[in-house]
Order: structure tokens, then C-alpha cells, then sequence
């Protein structure tokens, strides 16, 4: 599989091994393998291979068809692959990005190609969290891709260019994280989430800071407007049930903290959605949360 540079813009590329082995080689910098876990950055897009194997083809195997896409024509943000080539299968999951401008100078400091191993990103609950939201078995696409391959680019960023005695190394941060990500509807309080993580208080604000570089209950709060752009993008769950379903008893909180997030009232949003989605929205999995109050106590 060779992926080279858009034609137009300079574009950041991750790929996360989920399973197998495979080697990644680009102009300029030594071959990279990796293995299940591993994570490899591209910074600023170089064009490259990927192969199952030294030596073997790099052409796509197949392509499940869980792509995600900014909107219809666009390039995908974010999709799977399975490598070809002899022994097990190499599925990776892969994405490109137009990252923020602030990033240059770091950018280009680092290789143009580098790789964060499975290890590391255990070291990094943030990184971890949101890899594994985007690898989810069965997880459907949203207008909230484009911003979780963005976090996970900038967190894989600047974990590869800090000091080893920078890197955030509270596992019980993972435990809060996941938390947030997938019960964020409950009513969480700053204090229950360090209860979730096993830290005080003030312990846990302090290392959730370093980590995330924002306080709980903004990270909490970014977590839910992002699930209430895609119930209104895709889903036809009426408008008045959405600020229950993210954790607002308050609809006027809601809809203020929905326009500061995204610029725009619910309503309006969903207006310029490219579709929706079926009346599906009170199926089970993903979409099921238990009714908190609309903000996290300080």
C-alpha cells in the first residue's frame, strides 16, 4: 500500500497496527517495523509503504468498509486496512489529517517518520483512550472523527517529542478516561472521577491537567458536545431528547454549551447535516447512557 502526498496540502498520516506485523518505509529514514499496538506518525505526510513483510507488495488486501469520510466526495479521515501478502493478516487502522498550524515547528523537528510502541502509548492514557475509541469493533462513522484523529495526532505528537520524565505514567487516569468516554452521560463530579481513578481530588486534577492539558470538567464537557453533534448528524432522535442523552437536564445549558463547542445552535446543525440517520437512536450499545446533570462539579 503506497500512500503519497495530497496533491494539494501537506497532510499528517497515523497508522495503528491492530493486529500482525508489518513494516513501514519512507525516503530518508530507517524502515520502521511494527507490531499489534504500535503506532506510526508521519508528521508531515511523506509519501511511504506499507508491507506486510520485507519485501512483499504493500497492496491492500481488502477494505471492510468501515470508512469514514468529512462528507460526500471528500477524502476519508479515517479507514481500515488489511495488508496483503503471506501469513496472518495485518490489519491496520489508518488516518490523514490536516493538523493545526501550531504544530509546524514541532513537526519539523521530528523524523519524517517515526514509530510510538505499544508500551509507550500505555504510558499515555489520553493517546490510549482515543485509539481505542477509534478502533472500536462496529464503530459507526461521525462528524467527531475529524477531531478525535486530530487529538490523537497532536497527543502522539508531542508524547514523541517529550523527555521520558514528561510522559504521564498514572494508570488510573486511563481508568477515569474511559469513563468519560463511555459513560458520559452519569452525573460525574471531579470528585468521582478521581474516585474512578483511585487519586485524590486534588491529585487527580493536577496529573488530569498534565496529562490532558485541560481541566476534567472541560475534557467532560468536550466529550459530551461531540456525542450530541453526532445524535443530531446522524440520527433522528428528536432535538428536545438530546440533552438528556449527553448528561444536560437543562435545556437552555445545553444549547448554550453546544453553540460555544461548535459555533452553532443544535438546531441549525443539524439543518446542514448531509444526512441522518435512521430512528435507531434508542438502540442499545454505544448510544445507551444513563441521565446526569448537564455539568460537572467543580
Amino acid at each position: 500500500m503506497r500512500i503519497p502526498r495530497n496533491a494539494d496540502t501537506d497532510r499528517a498520516v497515523l497508522h495503528y497496527v491492530l493486529d500482525g506485523r508489518c513494516r513501514l518505509t519512507a525516503a530518508g529514514t530507517a524502515p520502521l517495523d511494527l507490531a499489534g499496538g504500535d503506532l506510526a506518525l508521519l508528521p508531515a505526510g511523506a509519501r511511504h509503504r506499507l508491507a506486510a513483510r520485507p519485501g512483499a507488495p504493500g497492496a491492500p488486501r481488502s477494505d471492510p468498509g468501515v470508512v469514514y469520510e468529512n462528507g460526500p466526495g471528500a477524502a476519508p479521515v479515517v479507514r481500515r486496512y488489511e495488508l496483503g501478502g503471506p501469513g496472518p493478516p495485518v490489519r491496520l487502522l489508518s488516518a490523514r489529517l490536516a493538523p493545526d498550524r501550531g504544530t509546524a515547528v514541532l513537526v519539523a523537528a521530528l523524523p519524517r517518520a517515526l514509530a510510538l510502541s505499544r508500551g509507550r502509548i500505555e504510558e499515555d492514557p489520553l493517546l490510549r483512550a482515543t485509539l481505542r475509541l477509534l478502533a472500536a469493533p462496529g464503530r459507526r462513522p461521525g462528524p467527531g472523527d475529524r477531531l478525535l484523529a486530530l487529538r490523537a495526532f497532536e497527543t502522539a505528537l508531542a508524547l514523541a517529542a517529550a523527555p521520558p520524565s514528561r510522559r504521564p505514567c498514572h494508570s488510573g487516569l486511563a481508568r477515569a478516561l474511559a469513563a468519560v468516554e463511555d459513560r458520559y452521560a452519569e452525573p460525574w463530579t471531579v470528585t468521582g472521577l478521581a474516585r474512578e481513578a483511585g487519586m485524590s481530588r486534588s491529585a487527580f486534577t493536577a496529573a488530569f491537567h498534565e496529562a490532558v492539558g485541560t481541566s476534567p470538567a472541560r475534557h467532560l464537557a468536550a466529550r459530551r458536545m461531540r456525542e450530541a453533534a453526532r445524535l443530531l448528524a446522524e440520527t433522528s432522535l428528536p432535538q428536545s431528547a438530546v440533552p438528556a442523552r449527553v448528561g444536560y437536564h437543562s435545556r437552555a445549558g445545553f444549547h448554550l454549551a453546544f453553540r460555544t463547542a461548535h459555533g452553532t445552535t443544535p438546531g441549525e446543525y443539524r439543518a446542514a447535516a448531509p444526512r441522518r440517520g435512521t430512528p435507531d437512536a434508542q438502540r442499545g450499545g454505544a448510544d445507551t447512557f444513563r441521565h446526569g446533570p448537564g455539568k460537572v462539579g467543580e
